[in-house]
């Protein structure tokens, strides 16, 4: 008696860690959001360990949030085996599924997993995306901007992305300009992994769109290509795209391009040059009156010579004949800035440095104010706005003992006139361990604001600036109004 209750206690012990293995292994995971196509589409996407059906349920919630959302409408999705190219050649299953006919507005909840197993993820939300009408009436677009995210060493900023997603007003949209995890493919893409399912709070909730960065190169960035899905994927493997969110058209480019020759070189620049220059002519600035573009690497550095970005000498050239042999900043800058001053772009950010900082109105290295740009306020801009916001939290972030107060940057005003402000940040061998955030708000067609957020400081408002302008458009075909509130503002429908 006693031995067959022994053996049929291991026996039962056995099931229960298959039958827990087996759900762990067909369990979604990492479950994040993007936008779709179309302005009526949201796609979904996740990892299981085990080939699994790829179905989405959803429904619009109900208003008070009283009952359940009744989750009757059903999508399914593509999976694709994806087999990691460590040591162990792991493999997970990518599904990506597009929820289709959404009404604009429409708060909706949803789950992914498998219908035939019955497992499901737990019930997430999201806004649908809204029409440039209701963006007008309110509340205004917000998107949170922030590069250069760990695993390990980022829990203070996602806890306060995660309270923003989840407050009275949540972003419209999380952009994040490369290095994601430190690395997506460590430990035989385990920290991929961790990474992912950490950063589900905020990315299952809003749309979660990105460009690479360095720290995604490896294997011809295979777990960036493979692990997110941004429009146009199949074309550009999510290297460079852009989509429009009411007032605003967001160019997302491949700064990494430049640097990895083996993986790209000058043809492909070429084209993503041909793509961007015709995409940014193509804008309707009357439909969409801001235009923002992202990329991993900065144009503007904090010292003229470009001392302060990384060096590479191996850098595919640009169309115009410059290399990275004068700095990066240099190797970013021709011809991609012109096609910034010539189709009006007003504000374009970047990470790679673990740092925060802004620049006033500037072009070829020239501050180029308008009517009148004071420290926090840019009115009527002749010139692109840069700002580096690479503070997301990372292993690689230097620590320093006496960093400088925030503020304006004097200290290098000789070097890098264009610097505005910089946020505790030495150019010597101190650094501060500045974890921060920004969220950009477009309040109308003529005028955005900027704040930047502490973790530091649990959350503290470290920086605020606007653009304010009546006129769209290239830069040198502008005609601006002496005073704004006597200017028509800038339609948005």
């Amino acid at each position: 008696m006693c031995r067959a209750f022994t053996w049929l206690t291991i026996l039962l012990t056995l099931a229960l860690t298959s039958t827990a293995s087996a759900g762990t292994s067909h369990d979604p995971k990492g479950v994040h959001l993007s936008f779709g196509a179309s302005d009526t589409t949201m796609v979904v996407t996740w990892t299981t360990r085990k080939e699994t059906e790829t179905n989405v349920r959803y429904g619009p919630s109900d208003p008070g949030g009283a009952t359940p959302a009744d989750l009757s409408i059903n999508a399914i999705g593509d999976a694709r085996k994806f087999v990691d190219y460590g040591s162990t050649s792991s493999v997970r299953y990518v599904h990506v599924a597009t929820l289709e006919g959404l009404t604009p507005g429409q708060i909706y909840e949803y789950q992914v997993g498998d219908a035939k197993l019955d497992r499901w993820s737990k019930v997430f939300w999201f806004n649908a995306k809204r029409t440039a009408e209701q963006y007008a009436e309110g509340p205004p677009l917000r998107i949170i901007a922030l590069c250069d995210i760990g695993f390990k060493e980022s829990d203070s900023v996602v806890e306060l992305l995660t309270q923003e997603v989840h407050g009275e007003q949540p972003p419209d949209a999380f952009v994040q300009c490369g290095d994601f995890a430190y690395d997506l493919d460590d430990e035989n893409g385990g920290v991929g992994d961790q990474f992912m399912k950490a950063m589900e709070p905020i990315a299952a909730y809003v749309p979660w769109m990105t460009s690479a960065g360095n720290h995604e190169a490896s294997h011809n960035f295979t777990h960036y290509r493979e692990r997110f899905t941004m429009p146009d994927r199949s074309k550009t493997d999510n290297h460079y795209y852009s989509i429009d969110v009411g007032p605003v058209h967001i160019v997302a480019y491949n700064t990494e391009a430049l640097f990895w020759p083996a993986s790209f070189g000058v043809e492909y620049i070429q084209r993503m040059y041909e793509w961007m220059e015709a995409d940014l002519a193509s804008v309707d600035r009357m439909r969409t009156p801001w235009v923002v573009v992202h990329g991993h690497r900065p144009i503007f550095c904090e010292a003229a010579d470009g001392t302060s970005c990384a060096f590479n000498e191996n850098a595919a050239f640009l169309q115009s004949g410059k290399d990275a042999r004068d700095g990066v900043g240099h190797a970013l800058r021709f011809p991609i800035e012109d096609l910034f001053y010539k189709y009006g772009v007003d504000l374009a950010f970047y990470g790679h440095e673990h740092e925060y900082w802004r620049t006033f109105p500037v072009y070829d290295e020239k501050v180029v104010n308008g009517t009148d740009v004071s420290l926090n306020r840019y009115f009527e801009p002749r010139g692109t706005v840069h700002v580096t916001t690479g503070a997301g939290g990372n292993i690689n972030m230097d620590r320093g003992d006496d960093p400088p107060s925030r503020g304006t940057c004097d200290m290098i005003k000789d070097n890098s006139p264009w610097c505005a402000f910089q946020s505790g940040v030495d150019h010597g061998g101190d650094r501060s361990q500045e974890f921060a955030y920004g969220v950009v708000t477009f309040e109308s067609g003529s005028k955005m604001t900027w704040e930047h957020f502490s973790a530091l400081d649990d959350g503290k408002r470290i920086d605020l600036w606007s653009i304010e302008t009546s006129s769209h458009g290239p830069f040198a075909r502008r005609t601006y109004s002496d005073n704004l509130s006597d200017a028509a503002l800038i339609a948005t429908e």
